[in-house]
């Protein structure tokens, strides 16, 4: 009926209710309740439409569904049909217009049972005004079983494909009303769903409830439909899984537009979506309230990710050590740190597996990939420690283990422990195992230990060597989890150690800690040893090599001497870091730079967030082996040169990895995101930060890799170069056998500066031909044969093409990107290349634009081979010149072809420039420092007094605190057009010098040298071709005067032909010591024609030089000449001596050949000696420098060989003279230097010179004499032998000998250094006067001194670079600079049984002001080469392995102070350190090296008398106790500038220390 409706009819086969007078009134229907079956879903269907003609109101609320029940008792309920599913909201219906309604109903028993319920009626309610409302096909019935018996844990969904007869159920909407259609209009051609008369976003057109039950952890479902929004726009339907009103995404669609749309989607269950009372899937349509939505196919299934059971790799002890109720970790299997899992151990399984008490998300296991499958470790122990919650207020206050001063052979052993909460954070000292400045803990072990949930890191060794820790497990740390605290902790031990779950503290123990940025393994001293170790998640790095230029802390007082970023890497093999941001790095900005490589060996890097290998900031690191994937960056050599990357796999993103995000399905892209694909992901990462090789780099070289996995995320490639802090791209990268394993692209060099080429050394990354891959870019791409490369990856690539950088230098002050370089030319074969224009790098820093080491570069990449011209333009095009152009090759080491046939920079006009003043802003009226540039780091400084009284003057600051010294100055880059041959240049200066603190005028010494106390300065020009590698500092000028407020600086010089080749010339003022001031003004320069030169020598001698030099030299009284014949001739082929009348000797230096050549009394002479050499003539010998004389004094015993000077090493000259002067000229220089040189007490040398504006060509002569235990030098232009007359000049003031040489006999000699001339003709008469005559040499007889064991015959010793040479008298010398090959010496006998080497030290010079070089004694076996001694070791740690037994020292320039170590063979064939120390310094003292009895020990003693051991006598292994041995030296440089020794050698068979 019509409940209460005034009209109610069937027409037309439909149920029409009209003439309604209330909202309420509509269609009613009786139900048959005594057959309604309870509390089971009824699906009432029906069609419905409105109609009204009583007004214009066309739109009506949809109708509700209700129930009214009358009772036996009496009286009636009304009850709404809704109760299954909420209505929610809907949207207006419009009337006239028939829609299908599905509703989803229950009963409950009252209803059903006849006692309670007399009558039971449905009806629709419109609630509106319709005029009529009509019913038709109205349908109420049970929901066929198929609807919910098809529904299993594996299939959430039933009914999807809405073939079930005309039902949506089991679906429903909570807002506007849902029906099945079937046009066929599906993607599926089958049944869907539509939902209409929507009215909110927030309602869900589409829902379904599914069974809680099935909500397990970590289970992964995947849901899938067709789904299409009738909307003009573009719309996304998102879907989620709500459980107790949570929502949980599943993923957002793809956008709709009246179009069908395939949407998929993945849900990892978490913790909360299990355990709900009700869950469901809804639906929601984003930005829209009201547009009609289909659906077809739904589903969701069950994808696995679940799991309960673990079957390990290695069961080995599980049975007997892994137990019901234990604790295990299973690490993280994304690139998340904190996704690693605790589970609790339920049962163990008779093969080993584990069962546990709760599912845990599904690891990547070993079948899944065997190289990245997750780590699971055991973290319950019996024995645990823990801290009692007993202090609220400071929760973070743990307990603390801490092993103090305790050194071996004391041992501690801690084993098996499980902590937890342990350490103290923000608190030094607490941690909570720390190892505190033990010194050696050999034979301490910390093993097996779980370390858990700490305050504040885990394990920390500090001052603490040789401790061995393997199989701890960290997990939920805080700071570094395992840390070598100071940078001084060597030689221990890190074997198979774990962490997990690292985070950073909230206090810190002090702002130089980096504990709120952790790692797992925190390394400052790279000479330990790290093999098997896991880094398994930390919030920053795996492996952390923070290594600093020093060590810190309180280690930092007994080991100065350690420069850990220098050490060698002593073992890193087999380690593993997963889940990091970084899995390895180095960093920070002081790097990790050893003079030898560093290998990481075999290291696997997987799964991080950043990187998984970050070098940073330093060189010389060397990848070899491992497998590196599932990282944005495989290895990311950042601000680094010269690394090797070689034998290892990288993988972009690796199918298992791809597995697990597909399991996660959406909850992959919620923050912290696990995805790799939301950027670019790159193998290789090179950046364009390279200064030039001018700081050393070499280039980095990739080969033999194995990559894949960069296809599938957009901008991704094998090699990628960035853009982060560019400046230049270092051309000297190199790569060969890349073998690419799929289609990932090979490079991307969009990001790059645009000068990127690196060399394809076989063609394997590119398919084809070597060659270069170089930025597709007109700065750059000049070779007609390069072709683009991949697309989108800015690159070209060069077939069989040989690429060169040139370097070209120019002054900074110039505005970045104001110049441009346009280069055009032909190649080898006389092709035109495409011209190129360069730029310099706009991006780089302007460091101090104003020093004088600043400068622009342009880097220059062209084919090799070729002809090159070059010019530069302003930024309108004009040319012009930039005062010079600094050429260098940039790749000159393993270039791939020869230099360039010609590199020209073309040059404007310069006779506008060139024929007045050179110095630009002399006169400083402007008020500007423009184009002036300081020397040294202070600046310049405008000053408001000039010279004169004009208004303005330069000043170079040069306070001592801040900087200052004798280097600091001021000067400016010349035109170097203007520098030409055949023209003097003038110059002239005012120069004022005060106290830097007062102000106060200072005076210096005008007579000094360089080194005085009261040095003054002077004017040198510069001169730098870096083609030809060549400097040469020319003197300019001096004072006039020093006592006045300004003083007159003047000099002139003259342009020879190697000058006028320099590419930058550079002129300055310096010399004056810190904390004096230099301040100039009118400064000129000028050039003039070249004056003829004198065609003699002129009649009377120049006037002395400096002012205060005697006009006449002192003599030697009682003198009596020996005869010419005492000459001992270095060579009789570039010597020859001949004997005259008047007692002196003719000796004529000769050779072709390039031989060295000296002489030297075969005796020596007592009293006051001295030795005049006339230099009678010579020829001039090419350009440049001529070759010299050099007159000299020596000791007593000195030996011809030890004086003859060879040009590449100096220091082994001096080091065996006392005293010596020479005199130098240039070949187009108006002008002879003169230069005396003196031995000091502590072997330092102190020097003086003198000069004459004239070129002392022959005919003039040198004195050098010893008086009254002083020596001094003389130049005389009119000296006489015949008449033993002439005025002589000194050359500096008088020296003093070492006190030790002032009163013995000395020899007396001189030879020619040859200025790196092979051809030389010296002819000179000589003379030399003594007033005590001639010594009996008893003192060098070999009775009177110990002969040296190593004679130059009984032994193998080093002649490349470095040397040694031994004679039984003077015995070895031993010499060498800071990159030549280790020295050493090798004994060709065996010994047997006891033996006893000695050495003492007769001299040892010291070089520089740090560590000095010292020298290793050594046994080693039988069968050792010297090549294995000398040459293979790449560290000392590596030498002293090879060795038997070792004694060597340690000398600092400036510290009275000897370290010393010593080394023995173990039993295991490694090698065991001692150490200990001296309050004197060894620079003649002794040390000694002995086996006795199978026992060997070392000793060192400061006089050979009193012997101290260097640690306790070790019993070597039974094989070695007597075995034949050989024995030794060898040189530990400890990064001295060079080195020298001269030592007498012992051995003896007999003589032992007892």
């Amino acid at each position: 009926d019509g409940t209460g409706a005034r009209s109610y009819t069937i027409e037309d086969g439909y149920f029409s209710v009209s003439n309604r007078t209330s909202g309420i009134q509509g269609p009613r229907v009786y139900l048959p309740f005594e057959c309604i079956v309870p509390n089971e879903p009824y699906i009432l269907r029906f069609h419905y439409r409105y109609r009204h003609w009583s007004s214009t109101k066309t739109d009506f609320e949809m109708p509700y569904v209700k129930l009214v029940r009358k009772k036996v008792e009496g009286g009636s309920d009304w009850k709404s049909a809704d109760l299954v599913y909420p209505r929610g909201q809907t949207s207006p219906d419009t009337a006239g217009e028939w829609r299908r309604l599905e509703v989803v109903l229950q009963f409950d028993a009252s209803m059903a049972n006849v006692s309670e319920t007399s009558e039971l009626s449905l009806y629709i309610a419109p609630y509106n005004d319709a005029d009529a409302i009509d019913i038709d096909d109205f349908e109420l019935e049970l929901a066929p079983p198929e609807a919910y018996e098809g529904r299993t844990c594996d299939k959430l969904l039933v009914n999807g494909a809405a073939d079930l007869p005309g039902f949506a159920y089991p679906f429903y909407s909570d807002g506007g009303s849902i029906s099945v259609v079937a046009d066929a209009d599906s993607p599926t051609r089958s049944s869907y769903f539509r939902n209409t008369l929507r009215a909110s976003t927030w309602s869900s057109p589409l829902s379904q409830d599914v069974p809680p039950e099935c909500l397990v952890y970590a289970a992964v479902y995947e849901f899938s439909a067709y789904i299409r929004v009738h909307s003009d726009f573009a719309r996304q339907v998102a879907i989620s899984l709500r459980t107790d009103d949570v929502h949980y995404s599943i993923v957002d669609c793809p956008p709709s537009a009246n179009e069908w749309v395939h949407c998929t989607g993945k849900i990892r269950l978490t913790d909360g979506l299990q355990g709900g009372s009700k869950a469901s899937v809804v639906t929601r349509v984003l930005g829209d309230d009201t547009a009609d939505v289909d659906f077809a196919d739904l589903s969701l299934s069950y994808q696995g990710g679940s799991v309960s059971k673990l079957k390990l790799s290695d069961t080995a002890g599980i049975s007997d050590c892994w137990f019901k109720g234990g604790e295990i970790l299973i690490t993280s299997h994304t690139t998340q740190f904190d996704d690693a899992q605790v589970a609790t151990i339920s049962s163990i399984d008779a093969d080993g597996s584990i069962i546990l008490e709760e599912r845990i998300h599904n690891p990547i296991t070993i079948e899944d990939d065997p190289h990245t499958a997750v780590e699971v470790a055991l973290l319950s122990r019996n024995i645990r420690f823990s801290a009692a919650e007993d202090d609220p207020e400071n929760p973070l206050h743990g307990g603390h283990v801490i092993i103090m001063h305790t050194s071996a052979p004391a041992t501690q052993y801690i084993v098996g422990v499980e902590s937890t909460g342990f350490g103290q954070q923000g608190k030094l000292g607490r941690y909570p195992f720390h190892f505190h400045m033990c010194m050696s803990a050999a034979g301490s072990i910390l093993s097996k230990n779980s370390i858990r949930d700490t305050m504040q890191r885990g394990i920390v060794v500090h001052g603490t060597n040789d401790l061995f820790l393997e199989g701890n497990i960290l997990h939920n740390t805080r700071g570094h989890a395992v840390m070598l605290e100071d940078g001084a902790e060597q030689f221990n031990t890190f074997l198979k150690n774990l962490g997990a779950v690292g985070w950073g503290v909230d206090i810190p123990i002090s702002d130089d800690e980096s504990d709120a940025t952790p790692s797992t393994f925190w390394i400052t001293n790279p000479q330990n040893t790290w093999i098997g170790n896991v880094a398994a998640g930390s919030q920053f790095s795996g492996f952390w090599f923070e290594v600093s230029p020093r060590v810190r802390g309180p280690s930092l007082q007994m080991n100065q001497d350690i420069i850990p970023n220098k050490l060698d890497l002593l073992k890193f093999i087999d380690n593993v870091s997963h889940s990091n941001s970084q899995g390895l790095q180095t960093y920070p900005q002081s790097g990790y730079r050893p003079d030898n490589f560093a290998v990481f060996e075999n290291h696997s890097s997987f799964r991080n967030r950043v990187s998984g290998i970050f070098f940073h900031a330093g060189g010389c690191l060397s990848v070899k082996g491992g497998y590196l994937s599932d990282n944005p960056v495989g290895i990311d050599i950042d601000h680094d040169h010269s690394d090797v990357i070689s034998d290892t796999v990288i993988v972009g993103l690796s199918a298992s990895y791809q597995h697990v995000l597909d399991q996660m399905g959406a909850a992959a892209k919620k923050h912290p995101s696990r995805e790799l694909c939301t950027g670019s992901m790159f193998g290789v990462r090179i950046d364009s930060f390279h200064s030039g090789s001018l700081f050393g780099a070499t280039g980095s070289h990739l080969t033999n890799l194995n990559i894949s996995g960069f296809e599938n995320c957009g901008g991704s490639s094998v090699l990628h170069v960035d853009d982060s802090d560019v400046r230049y791209f270092d051309t000297r990268n190199r790569i060969e056998s890349i073998r690419i394993m799929d289609k990932s692209p090979p490079i991307n060099l969009c990001d790059a500066e645009p000068q990127v080429a690196i060399r394809d050394i076989d063609g394997s990354s590119s398919g084809g031909a070597p060659g270069f891959w170089i930025s597709d870019n007109p700065a750059i791409r000049a070779h007609p044969d390069c072709i683009s490369g991949p697309e989108q990856s800015c690159a070209s690539f060069c077939p069989n093409v040989c690429l060169r950088t040139m370097t070209v230098m120019v002054p900074s002050f110039y505005e970045r990107g104001s110049l441009v370089l346009k280069v055009s030319g032909t190649l080898d074969d006389g092709r035109e290349i495409t011209p190129i224009k360069v730029l310099d790098f706009q991006s780089k820093e302007e460091l101090a634009p104003k020093q004088e080491s600043s400068y622009s570069r342009f880097f220059v990449t062209l084919p090799a081979g070729g002809n090159f011209t070059g010019g530069f333009f302003d930024q309108t095009g004009n040319p012009l010149w930039p005062l010079y152009t600094d050429l260098k090759y940039e790749d000159v080491d393993g270039s791939c072809g020869p230099d360039f046939a010609s590199f020209e920079i073309e040059e404007l006009s310069s006779n506008a420039q060139c024929n007045g003043e050179l110095i630009q802003n002399g006169s400083f009226e402007l008020g500007s420092s423009e184009s002036w540039r300081y020397v040294g780091t202070l600046g310049l400084e405008v000053s408001n007094d000039g010279y004169g009284g004009s208004g303005h003057s330069l000043k170079a600051p040069n306070a001592l605190g801040k900087g200052g010294g004798p280097w600091v100055g001021l000067g400016q880059y010349l035109d170097t057009r203007c520098v030409e041959a055949n023209y003097v240049m003038h110059f002239s200066a005012q120069v004022k010098m005060t106290n830097s603190s007062t102000g106060a005028q200072y005076e210096c010494n005008l007579s000094g040298y360089s080194s005085d106390p009261a040095s003054c300065p002077r004017a040198t020009i510069r001169f730098v071709n870096r083609l030809t590698d060549s400097t040469d500092w020319v003197f300019l000028g001096a004072l006039d005067t020093s006592d006045q407020e300004w003083n007159q600086m003047t000099g002139s010089f003259r342009v020879s032909e190697s000058h006028a080749d320099a590419n930058a010339v550079f002129f300055y003022i310096s010399g004056v010591p810190a904390d004096v001031d230099i301040q100039i003004d009118d400064v000129s320069l000028i050039r003039s024609e070249i004056t003829p030169m004198p065609t003699a020598l002129p009649t009377t001698s120049p006037s002395p030089h400096p002012s205060a030099s005697p006009s006449t030299a002192p003599t030697v009284s009682s003198s009596t000449s020996p005869p010419a014949e005492v000459y001992e001739a270095s060579s009789s082929e570039s010597v020859h001596i001949t004997a005259n009348a008047d007692r002196t000797a003719s000796i004529n230096f000769e050779s072709s050949s390039g031989q060295n050549a000296a002489v030297l009394s075969s005796q020596a002479y007592q009293g006051d000696i001295e030795l005049i050499v006339t230099l009678e003539s010579r020829i001039e010998t090419g350009d440049g420098y001529q070759p010299q004389l050099v007159l000299f004094i020596a000791p007593e015993c000195t030996a011809v060989e030890d004086v003859t000077i060879d040009e590449n090493n100096w220091n082994f000259f001096e080091g065996s003279v006392l005293s010596w002067a020479k005199e130098k000229i240039h070949n187009d220089i108006e002008h002879t230097w003169f230069t005396f040189r003196t031995k000091e007490e502590d072997g330092n040398f102190v020097s003086g010179s003198a000069g004459v504006g004239q070129r002392l060509f022959s005919g003039f002569s040198l004195k050098i004499q010893h008086s009254g235990g002083k020596v001094s030098s003389f130049y005389s232009v009119d000296y006489s032998h015949d008449t033993g007359t002439g005025t002589w000049i000194s050359i500096s003031t008088d020296m003093a000998l070492p006190t030790e040489y002032q009163s013995k006999p000395l020899k007396l000699g001189y030879g020619i250094k040859r200025e790196w001339k092979s051809v030389y003709s010296l002819s000179t008469s000589s003379l030399i006067t003594s007033s005590g005559g001639p010594s009996d040499g008893s003192a060098c007889q070999s009775d009177q001194l110990p002969l040296s064991y190593f004679d130059g015959s009984n032994a193998d010793v080093t002649s490349v670079g470095s040397s040694v040479t031994c004679t039984a008298m003077g015995g070895c010398t031993i010499m060498g600079g800071p990159y030549d090959p280790n020295a050493a010496l090798l004994s060709s006998e065996l010994f047997e049984d006891d033996v006893t080497l000695t050495i003492s030290f007769l001299d040892r010079p010291m070089f520089g002001t740090g560590y000095q070089a010292g020298i290793w004694l050594f046994f080693v076996p039988a069968d050792a080469a010297l090549a294995t001694v000398a040459d293979l070791p790449q560290s000392d740690g590596a030498f002293r392995d090879l060795c038997v037994a070792t004694v060597g020292d340690k000398v600092h320039a400036t510290i009275d102070h000897t370290w010393l170590a010593s080394s023995f063979l173990n039993a295991d064939g490694s090698s065991v350190d001692q150490s200990s120390s001296e309050s004197w310094k060894n620079t003649n003292g002794y040390m000694r090296l002995q086996r006795k009895s199978g026992i060997v020990q070392a000793f060192v003693s400061p006089d050979g008398n009193s012997w101290n051991p260097v640690g306790a006598p070790k019993t070597l292994p039974l094989a070695m106790a007597s075995a034949p041995l050989r024995l030794g030296f060898r040189v530990q440089k400890n990064w001295a500038p060079e080195y020298k020794f001269h030592i007498m050698t012992r051995v003896d068979t007999s003589e032992v220390i007892l």
